[in-house]
């Protein structure tokens, strides 16, 4: 099956949007690279920066609806953790490029792109992880702050995320979700090794 005009902009403008960044890329070089006329960009997307958005947003917020459905699921509280950070490893392991894209703009200069807020977009994601943590604290699994242990477990995922797409190591597999959720969580299941009061 053909690949469609709008897909074929999508994955030039991802492409040079990665390579070259949002502002050094025109909106004459997507469309070259995807083989259509400027009319047809139009069409599908309005104009460079709404294309821009529909590859970062739309992409967060299917997978965030993703890792929603997860974090309801049943299980164990650190079953679900595994299970949301394992999903969200095989979303950046399926688009590797928008992952790098993500990082690229998210520490780029502001001027470098449209505004998107990123620390809203990674709140979202705290949020959700925070309510599956706070879960395991009422049901006795964890022990601890659920907003802590939350950012704990985002800061440590995110770090192995950028390892992977600035070096394609370690693996963002299984495997390494439970390990990340084993070493944030057993310092915080409840009765083990509490921190002297002070």
């Amino acid at each position: 099956m053909a690949e469609s005009a709008r897909d074929r902009i999508r994955a030039a403008a991802l492409d040079l949007f990665t390579q070259k960044g949002y502002a050094a890329t025109a909106t004459r070089e997507i469309c070259q690279r995807a083989r259509v006329t400027k009319p047809v960009l139009y069409y599908h997307f309005g104009n460079k920066e709404q294309l821009y958005r529909s590859l970062v947003v739309d992409a967060c917020q299917g997978a965030l609806q993703e890792l929603k459905r997860i974090a309801a699921g049943s299980g164990s509280v650190r079953k679900r953790l595994v299970d949301l950070l394992a999903a969200d490893f095989a979303h950046t392991r399926r688009d590797p490029e928008l992952a790098a894209l993500y990082f690229r703009m998210m520490f780029s200069a502001r001027k470098e792109g449209p505004h998107i807020d990123y620390v809203a977009m990674g709140k979202h994601w705290a949020d959700l992880l925070t309510r599956v943590v706070r879960e395991g604290v009422r049901k006795g699994e964890l022990e601890g702050s659920p907003r802590q242990i939350a950012w704990a477990l985002l800061g440590t995922h995110v770090i192995y995320t950028m390892s992977f797409v600035l070096r394609g190591r370690p693996a963002l597999d299984r495997a390494l979700a439970r390990s990340i959720v084993n070493l944030i969580c057993s310092g915080c299941a409840r009765g083990r090794g509490r921190a002297p009061k002070r």
